[in-house]
Order: C-alpha cells, then sequence, then structure tokens
C-alpha cells in the first residue's frame, strides 16, 4: 500500500524540486540535468502514461535554452529521449534475460534503422560535425517515438486514451489560436499574428489542426457503429473552424489531396455521402468567400502562387536551387545533417527584407533530405513513405470493422496530407508536426494489429 501511495505522490515531489533547481541556478546545466534525472524517473514509472503527457503537453511545449550550444523543447524533447532510452533499454534486458520476441513485430523497423544510420553517416561530408551529430541525435528521438507508439498501443483501451490525451489538448490550443487570430484579424495572413499562439507561423499551426480534422472526418465517413457522435461532432466543428483560420497554400493543398484521397475509399455503395460531403464543403467555401474583404485576400493569395515576384516564391526558388547545388557537390551521402542551414546565406539583393520571417530550411522535406543525406538519404526517406502507405492499404482489403477501418483510413489521410505538405515546407525539425509524424508512423501498425488479434479471437470463439 505504501508503495502504490509512494508512487502518486513522487511526481509532485519531483516537479518541487525540479521548479527549485531552475529557480535558483537558471545559468547552470543543473536545471537540465535534474530535468532528465525527473523525467527518467517519471518514465520509468509508466511508459505509456509518459506518452499521454507528452501528447497532452505537445501543443504548449516552449524552447528552453541553456549555456553550450544546447536548447531543447520543453517538456517535449526530455520526454522523446527518455522514452527511447528507457524503451531501448527494456528491449536489451528483455533479449538478454528471456530470449523472447515481441509478439507483435514493427513492421517498418528496416527502413527506420538504415535511415537513422544515414543520418549519422552523412556526418562525414558536414561543415560542422558537432552539429550534425547533435541533429542527428535529436532526430533519431523523434524517429524512434514511432517505435514507443506502437510498443505502448497495443489495445483498445489504451488507443482510447491515447485520443482522450490527445483531442482536448489539441482542441484548446486550436481554440485558442483562433482567438489570437480572430484578435489580429488585420495581420491575419501573416506570422506575426501568431506571436500569443501556441504555434509559431501559419504552416505549422495549419498542419497539426489538419491532422486532427482528417482524423475526425474519417470517422463520420466511415464509422456506422455506435459512438458519442455529439462529442466528435464538436471536435469536427472546432478543428474544421481552426482549419478556416489557416492562410497557408501548402495546408490548402494538402487537405484537398488527402480529403480526396478518402472520398475514393468510400465505394460505389455510399454515394450519397460524398454528394452530402462534397455539397456542404461548397456551401461553406461560399460562405467564406461572400465574408467581408476574404474574397479579394484568398484570390490574392492563391494566384500568388504562380507569381515569381512574390517575396515568399522567391526565398522558395532560392532555397530550393541551394538545396539542388548542395546535392550536386555531395550526391551520396549529402552534404550532412542539418548542414543546409550552416552553408544557406539569404541574398537580401534578391529576397528584401522579408527574409527575417523565414527560418533556415530548403522549404520542401524532401530537397532537403536530398541536399542534407544524398541519394542514399532520398532513397530510404522514400521508402519510409511507401512502406507506410502500402502496409496502410494492404490492411484496407482486409478489415471490415467500421471503427477500425476508419482510424486507418484517418491516419493515413493525416499521414498523406503531411507527405504533400513536405513538398513546399520542412516542418520534421519542429516538435508539433514530428511527434505526430513520427508517432502516426507507429501508430498504424499498431491498430491494425489490434484489429487483427480482435478479428481472430472474434472467430475462434465463433468457431467454438
Amino acid at each position: 500500500m505504501s508503495l502504490k501511495y509512494g508512487k502518486r505522490i513522487l511526481p509532485f515531489v519531483l516537479c518541487l524540486v525540479f521548479g527549485y533547481i531552475i529557480g535558483s541556478y537558471p545559468d547552470t546545466p543543473l536545471p537540465l540535468l535534474s530535468l532528465l534525472a525527473a523525467t527518467c524517473a517519471f518514465v520509468f514509472l509508466g511508459m505509456e502514461l509518459a506518452v499521454y503527457l507528452l501528447l497532452i503537453t505537445l501543443p504548449f511545449s516552449f524552447r528552453y535554452i541553456l549555456p553550450g550550444r544546447f536548447e531543447i523543447q520543453t517538456p517535449t524533447e526530455p520526454l522523446l529521449g527518455m522514452l527511447a532510452a528507457v524503451y531501448c533499454a527494456r528491449r536489451i534486458l528483455d533479449r538478454v534475460l528471456r530470449k523472447d520476441k515481441p509478439e507483435n513485430t514493427f513492421p517498418f523497423f528496416l527502413p527506420i534503422c538504415l535511415y537513422i544510420f544515414v543520418t549519422f553517416l552523412s556526418a562525414i561530408n558536414t561543415p560542422d560535425i558537432f552539429g550534425t551529430l547533435k541533429g542527428a541525435l535529436r532526430s533519431t528521438i523523434y524517429i524512434l517515438f514511432g517505435i514507443v507508439v506502437h510498443a505502448v498501443i497495443q489495445n483498445r483501451v489504451a488507443l482510447k486514451r491515447l485520443f482522450i490525451a490527445s483531442f482536448p489538448s489539441a482542441a484548446v490550443a486550436v481554440i485558442w489560436t483562433v482567438i489570437v487570430l480572430i484578435y489580429h484579424i488585420d495581420a491575419w495572413q501573416w506570422t506575426s499574428a501568431y506571436r500569443s499562439a501556441p504555434f509559431t507561423n501559419y504552416s505549422v499551426y495549419g498542419a497539426f489542426t489538419a491532422l486532427f480534422f482528417l482524423v475526425c472526418l474519417s470517422r463520420f465517413l466511415f464509422d456506422n457503429s455506435g459512438y458519442d457522435r455529439v462529442l466528435w461532432t464538436a471536435w469536427f466543428i472546432c478543428f474544421g473552424v481552426g482549419l478556416l483560420m489557416c492562410f497557408s497554400r501548402g495546408v490548402w493543398l494538402s487537405v484537398i489531396v488527402a480529403i480526396g484521397f478518402m472520398l475514393l475509399q468510400l465505394g460505389k455503395g455510399v454515394t450519397h455521402k460524398k454528394i452530402l460531403f462534397i455539397g456542404a464543403a461548397c456551401f461553406i467555401l461560399l460562405i467564406c468567400l461572400n465574408l467581408p474583404g476574404i474574397y479579394n485576400i484568398l484570390i490574392e493569395r492563391v494566384t500568388s502562387a504562380v507569381d515569381l515576384g512574390y517575396a515568399s516564391n522567391r526565398a522558395r526558388l532560392l532555397r530550393w536551387g541551394q538545396a539542388f547545388v548542395m546535392f550536386a557537390e555531395s550526391p551520396i551521402l549529402g552534404k550532412g545533417y542539418g548542414a543546409f542551414a550552416m552553408l544557406y546565406e539569404e541574398d537580401v539583393a534578391l529576397v528584401g527584407s522579408y527574409t527575417a520571417q523565414y527560418q533556415l530550411g530548403a522549404h520542401s522535406e524532401y530537397l532537403q533530405v536530398m541536399a542534407e543525406l544524398g541519394i542514399v538519404g532520398l532513397g530510404i526517406w522514400i521508402w519510409l513513405n511507401l512502406a507506410f502507405l502500402r502496409y496502410g492499404f494492404r490492411a484496407l482489403t482486409t478489415l471490415e470493422d467500421g471503427f477500425y477501418r476508419a482510424i486507418i483510413i484517418g491516419l493515413m489521410a493525416a499521414e498523406i496530407s503531411l507527405m504533400v505538405h513536405f513538398t513546399v515546407n520542412n516542418l520534421l525539425n519542429g516538435d508539433a508536426i514530428g511527434v505526430p509524424f513520427w508517432g502516426i508512423y507507429g501508430l498504424l501498425p499498431a491498430v491494425v494489429q489490434i484489429a487483427n488479434r480482435e478479428k481472430a479471437i472474434s472467430e475462434t470463439e465463433e468457431a467454438v
């Protein structure tokens, strides 16, 4: 009994101790060391609980800069690091002590291991080996989150807890951002409007919101089983309104492609749902276009996509060109992970003062991978994406259950939206997109395996 109460009290004690250390020694490494120690203890006490806490706090994480060229996203990255470390330690101990294999293997283990290996191997060409190795380690921690999610989510109860942890937190962040955008409606189309919001810019905000919107939409379209439709309608409206407030062309394109994929999965027998959804979408779009001042802004935004005189287009083309130059110089293994930011210098004469609003990325995840990891890294990155889609499509041919089929299609649509968005933006370096992307990468096979187990149990009971 004392151990039970001790586990309940320990997290609060850790928080108090960590808070005291931050307040007393803010300019030393002690806050980081104490944070890592506290996080490690917390994760050991409950890895599943740590995953849920990570998802709850994800939209509200903040950057904490330490002496010695280190900066971390708190509490996202300490939790991610400890989750990866604890998982690897447990797997090693399991192999040493019991030498048993997991019941459900992770289907993407090989491409993930190769991608991590190439990320570190690219350091042979980097202009800053410390920066590349530090970035590769950070990237590896994010990638391993997919394997952790796959290990933790092993039944329907855990899956339900995952949704309970992620959806309310995401809804609060989106509502908060919508209120901020309404307050700064005059600067709605600019990144400056997001200064008081949980998100840094409209691309991150839109991509994050689209993930939850697509999962909600998938459940409405494909799940005919009994569930709380009032609650899910509220989620759908919340993320739908949030998506309407986004001003990113990349988000618009990615959501259109993802919705197209979902409508194709409806098949011939549910044409009425297609008609209903398309009609509702057109009606909402018509209302939005007739709002005062909105029509001209949207038309200008769409037409600017092909305007070479537009500042963001010039910046993007320059970065794409630099990515090809870097690839030409080191085509096999690239210039090293993170090297684009080290080597790229914006030409103010060509782009103007507007460049200060752009982070040092290639504005395309695929081109950045090509420039930093070469043709080898790009090939493995494409393999990762195709393996995910292939696994999902194969699962859809065998699953009939409305709940699991809806979840799988929603997860695939969410990942497809990011894959499309990555053609014009690089967002994986941030936790708000990196965590969901790799989390879904592990969640899809977990859901498929849960569905297959339940199907096998049901068939066995019917046979008996």
